[in-house]
């Protein structure tokens, strides 16, 4: 078993950006990205190699462990000699990341840890949906990708391929490959990434049997494929066949070798990666600190994640800037606050080594700050005044599932609140709220499996839960334009006059990858809004406010009004938003331009009842004006089935009321169907879809937008929606 190295040898290795490297291990569910991250745990002397493959080191929740899915990135800092004359030693900072759809928002969010990327591709299954989706992800970050095709033994022993169509499905694999990053990758590395055998980027092997090789390692040894064929054709299979394979070709070895000669170290990344994913001024002092991974300049850090320990929090991110070290005071810039990092350490997988600095370039995890959310970003207080926050990580999907949750016993009601509060913050993609109206508790996520392991989690944290069958997340809101409302109070000295418009789709698709809350100042964000929305210079002027759910706030003269009545204006449109009137379902994309608002003689006591009395009849009057729609969340669906199944699964895309947008057959043994499906009806379409193709159709779901019910079905929902909330009509 390999030595296992003292943290002071891997922090002393991590001054040098040029020796280390952060990568991440991505692909579609059941490829072996776990199973391949523990050999390589294995190697670092933190697993036993004889546990290697079947350990799954790096799934440290219990429900990850039963279900043979991972769900949570997980971290570890591992040390790797490269063999040479001087064998040459490197860390390498491993994040393993979900393959499964309903986690997809934690793969994004682990990629802004990382320069790397190993795909790991199922030899028999190839590129499918979910492979495709993490590419392009890795891509849109600016982070490189190689390729590992896994599972090479399932083409012998299962398949009985011959050699020659062993290398066509290799060619075609690397072919595909490469044609997403043409397709995906921006100009500067279309050809620059792709890759190919003889430069090393791509590895052949099976995690499982822990051997892997690159076309430099099977040049160079005695062994070749056809002695690895050999060893698949006998009639007994039995483990320790394949060790001298794990010698030959120790899959660490191709795995490491193509991480440290082809992924970039994080000082060369830095340079053109800072330039995609952070919004400041490329030319100032910060942006060269940044792209230079200087360790000596004021300390900056992008959080992307943070979990709830019994202890605390803990903050999981990269230093971009600076040396973290422990007592350090930072500034927390979407909190506005300023607290004192208490610890540092290593990621370890299931355990952390405390250490007492960490320099830029590397993963760290942080103790001891408080307030803390993913996506924060953390800085010295001295450059408090010039930093820009990291954009926020933008998610491939959103909530569009919910289901109500209750505990087993009423008086941990409490209990389970606190529980969820913890959770939000270490997952963005979840989402909770009560119903005022009958006390309801809603959590919102992903897909239904994510929002059963969040259930399956709750437990585990101390209070058994139930969860209602999923439904989809309804929205309203509006077709057209109100006239211009008018209302006076009864005794006629109080008026509002407004008007009620549905917001277009380019600021629509603009506030859902901005948060314009963290760009500030005002004037700043003013220009940002004329540049990339369609809303008018005079929109823009009276730009007020925009809420979670894309309804902006406008008010004419509004820096003229009372702190007091602009704090129960914001109250009361709040409340109108949480329940709209078709079905007590949440209002978006609706602007509410309030152009005059007079209020005579009103005490601080009368205030709130008079300004709601004259709010709720002005902006019920303009949503019924404007005609209100149900709305519902809708999935674009890309499926990859045989060509002998094409007919049979249009069938059930037709009975689901989905929309072809394309079909694709440029495989011979493949064909691809782009459809958009509404999310209510995914669920039983998934059933079908499985029967219909003898389970040969592989589908990946994510979040296209919210579009209208159609009328023929929007009355019969809004009603089931009205009876289970007890609304009358």
């Amino acid at each position: 078993m390999p030595r296992r190295k003292d943290p002071s040898e891997i922090v002393a290795l991590m001054k040098n950006p040029a020796s280390v490297r952060n990568f991440g291990l991505i692909g579609h569910i059941d490829h072996g990205k776990t199973t391949l991250s523990d050999s390589l745990l294995s190697e670092a002397g933190l697993l036993s190699p004889e546990l290697a493959g079947e350990a799954r080191a790096l799934d440290f929740l219990e429900e990850e462990q039963k279900r043979g899915i991972t769900m949570k990135s997980a971290n570890i800092s591992l040390y790797y000699e490269k063999a040479g004359e001087k064998n040459e030693p490197f860390v390498i900072n491993l994040v393993d990341t979900p393959g499964h759809l309903d986690f997809s928002g934690k793969v994004t969010r682990a990629l802004r840890l990382v320069d790397g990327v190993v795909v790991v591709v199922d030899a028999v299954e190839e590129i499918i949906s979910q492979s495709e989706t993490v590419i392009r992800q890795a891509l849109e970050e600016r982070v490189k990708p190689v390729l590992f095709i896994n599972k090479v033994d399932r083409l012998i022993r299962e398949l009985n391929l011959t050699d020659d169509k062993i290398r066509k499905k290799y060619t075609r694999i690397i072919n595909d490959f490469n044609t997403l990053i043409e397709h995906f990758a921006e100009s500067p590395f279309k050809q620059a990434w792709k890759v190919s055998p003889a430069d090393g980027t791509v590895a052949f092997g099976s995690a499982l049997h822990k051997w892997g090789f690159t076309l430099n390692m099977l040049n160079k040894s005695t062994l070749k494929f056809k002695d690895i064929r050999e060893r698949y054709e006998k009639d007994t299979i039995s483990e320790r066949k394949f060790e001298d394979l794990t010698v030959y070709f120790p899959i660490h070895e191709a795995i490491l070798e193509m991480v440290v000669n082809h992924l970039p170290d994080p000082r060369t990344a830095q340079q053109y990666r800072i330039e995609k994913i952070w919004e400041g001024n490329k030319n100032s002092e910060i942006a060269r600190a940044m792209k230079s991974c200087d360790p000596g300049s004021p300390l900056v850090i992008c959080l992307s994640k943070v979990q709830a320990e019994k202890h605390g929090l803990i903050a999981t991110g990269r230093i971009f800037s600076g040396t973290c070290t422990e007592k350090k005071e930072i500034f927390l810039m979407r909190e506005n606050a300023i607290e004192t990092i208490q610890k540092i350490a290593l990621f370890m997988g299931q355990r952390r080594q405390r250490v007492k600095q960490l320099p830029a370039g590397n993963i760290v995890a942080i103790e001891g700050l408080k307030n803390v959310k993913s996506g924060e970003t953390i800085i010295e207080p001295s450059i408090m005044n010039e930093m820009v926050p990291f954009e926020n990580v933008k998610y491939v999907t959103t909530p569009v599932v919910t289901v109500s949750i209750e505990p087993e016993y009423l008086r941990e009601i409490e209990s389970m609140k606190e529980i969820i509060e913890h959770l939000l913050i270490e997952d963005p993609n979840l989402k909770f709220e009560i119903n005022e109206e009958n006390g309801e508790f809603l959590l919102s996520g992903m897909g239904p499996l994510h929002l059963e392991i969040t259930a399956k989690e709750i437990e585990k944290r101390g209070v058994k839960v139930s969860i209602s069958e999923p439904r989809p997340v309804f929205k309203e809101s509006c077709k057209n334009k109100s006239s211009l409302i008018e209302i006076h109070s009864a005794n006629g000295q109080n008026f509002i006059k407004l008007q009620i418009e549905r917001l277009d789709d380019k600021t629509v698709k603009f506030l859902q990858t901005t948060t314009i809350e963290s760009i500030k100042p005002l004037d700043h964000l003013k220009s940002i809004l004329k540049m990339n929305t369609g809303l008018t210079e005079e929109e823009i002027q009276d730009f007020w406010q925009c809420d979670e759910d894309y309804n902006i706030l406008f008010f004419k003269n509004q820096k003229e009004l009372n702190p007091l009545i602009k704090e129960n204006i914001l109250t009361i449109v709040e409340k109108i938003h949480m329940n709209g009137p078709l079905a007590g379902e949440k209002l978006t994309q609706i602007k509410i331009k309030i152009m005059d608002l007079i209020l005579n003689d009103i005490d601080e006591e009368r205030l709130f009842t008079e300004l709601s009395a004259l709010l709720y009849d002005g902006i019920k009057q303009g949503l019924k004006e404007s005609e209100m729609i149900l709305i519902e969340p809708i999935y674009k669906t890309i499926i990859q089935v045989p060509p002998e199944y094409i007919k049979n699964t249009l069938t059930i895309l037709s009975k689901y009321g989905a929309k072809i947008k394309a079909i694709n057959q440029e495989k011979e043994y493949q064909a691809t169907i782009e459809t958009l499906l509404p999310v209510r009806k995914s669920i039983k379409f998934v059933e079908d879809i499985r029967s219909s193709t003898s389970g040969r159709a592989f589908w990946q779901n994510e979040f296209h937008s919210f579009m209208e019910v159609p009328p023929h079905e929007a009355q019969e929902i809004i009603s089931d929606l009205r009876f289970k909330k007890g609304l009358s009509w």
